[in-house]
Parts: structure tokens; sequence; C-alpha cells
């Protein structure tokens, strides 16, 4: 069976309040994006188009797993450990930017190594495994001497799951619902409450609605700064640890 393994990066860390911080949604791959690729094809740009997954997806449901690293080592050896499911998928759909996925993480101690990795930052990619169906894949002759470009139409889905190794760059963990930050919200008062909520929920490049800007520290002066626009996922980290420490 000629099976591929593609990873991407997790761009951003939302952690949702609610539940019990082991369902995590995260996009299992980006459509309509090119991606240098260097495997058994030879050296190429590749993209995955936006209705690549509906038959596996019709055919499939139910069967498909959920592993960290497909399984395997770092350096790509068996492992016995990772070989054992992460979690169950509650839902996996496409849309229009992506394979979303929904997981349930198990109560084992692998789940908890990983779901406290994809919280602190320490996991960055997201991957799957399949195959690329034959007569299923289009390519295109490179201009110039560039790489050849190949558009994947359908692909069959085995497995996915978190992996340190990331190699795409577009594809991003939405949220982790986790309990510890609705617990952390009750014990503010009403006015941090809704200081912690306004930064978290502004996206990164908009506007902040309240009136005074998010807080951050310049890198040339270390001193207090002032952004226009909503926190960048490292930032928000930062500010949910400070109300954390100050509550």
């Amino acid at each position: 069976m000629d099976l591929r393994e593609r990873t991407f990066l997790l761009e951003d860390i939302a952690i949702r309040s609610g539940g019990d911080g082991r369902t995590v949604v995260a996009y299992a791959a980006v459509f309509n994006t090119p991606a240098e690729i260097h495997d058994q094809d030879g050296h190429y740009y590749e993209t995955i188009g936006a209705g690549a997954f509906d038959k596996t997806l019709a055919d499939q449901a139910g069967r498909v797993q959920v592993f960290y690293n497909h399984g395997k080592t770092i350096y790509g050896t068996p492992s016995e450990r990772f070989s054992m499911p992460l979690g169950t998928p509650e839902e996996i759909t496409a849309d229009a930017r992506g394979l979303l996925t929904v997981t349930r993480y198990n109560r084992t101690a692998l789940a908890d190594d990983v779901l406290e990795g994809i919280r602190n930052g320490d996991i960055k990619g997201q991957s799957f495994s399949g195959r690329f169906i034959p007569g299923k894949s289009q390519r295109a002759k490179g201009r110039d001497g560039a790489p050849d470009t190949i558009l994947r139409s359908e692909v069959a889905l085995r497995e996915y799951g978190p992996t340190p190794m990331p190699s795409y760059k577009e594809a991003n963990i939405v949220g982790v619902r986790a309990e510890d930050l609705a617990e952390l919200i009750e014990g503010l008062d009403p006015q941090e409450r809704a200081e912690l909520i306004r930064i978290l929920s502004t996206p990164h490049g908009e506007p902040l609605p309240a009136t005074e800007a998010a807080p951050s520290t310049s890198a040339a002066n270390d001193k207090p700064d002032t952004h226009l626009s909503g926190p960048a996922p490292s930032e928000r980290r930062l500010y949910v640890a400070r109300f954390r420490k100050a509550s």
C-alpha cells in the first residue's frame, strides 16, 4: 500500500471555556495551498483539492484512527507506545479551508502528555496519512526549471494526529476546550473577567473593541508598549498566565 504522510504547522492555539480540556479541534489538511514536497514522486509542489476527502469521508466514517506522530518515533521507526490510539474522532468534516477534525482524547498518560504539549505550544504539527488514488492526481510541468506541481483530487484517509515535526505551514489547532480556563474566569471580578475575555476573543490583527489597547513588551527596550490589534497566539498564553498568577 502506497501510504503518504503529510504534516501541517499548528499556528494558533485557543483555549475554549467549558468541557474538561480533552477535546481538540484542529485541521489535518488545508486545501488549495501549495507545499514543497520531496518523496518518491520527486521534488514538486503539491496542492490538495477542496473535494479530495469527500469520498473517503463517506466510505470510511468511523474507521479513521488517531495516533501521535503516525505511531512512530521522531526517527520514523515504529513505536509501541505511540501505536496506541490517542483518541476518538468525534467529527471529521471538509470546510472551505481544509479538513477539520474534532477529537476526544483518551484518559491515558500519553494523551495527557500530548495535551500538555499542545497547550504549551511545544507540539506544533498536525498530520495525516493516506493513499493518493491512482488517476486522481494531475501533474503540471514547472516553468523555467521550477519544480512541477501536482494537484491531489482524491485522498483515502487512514489516520491523523499531532506530531512534533511540522513541514506545512497553514493548518492550525482551532481550540482546546479547557475547564481550567472556565474556573479561572469564574475566579475573577467582573472587570477582570471582561478584560480577559476581550483580549482572548479579539482575532490577531483586528482592532481591540475596548477603550484600552492590549499591553505587551517591546523587544527593543523591554518596556510596556501598546498594540492597536488583538494579541498573537504567544501573547494570548502570556495574558492567561498573568491572570492566573494574579488570581
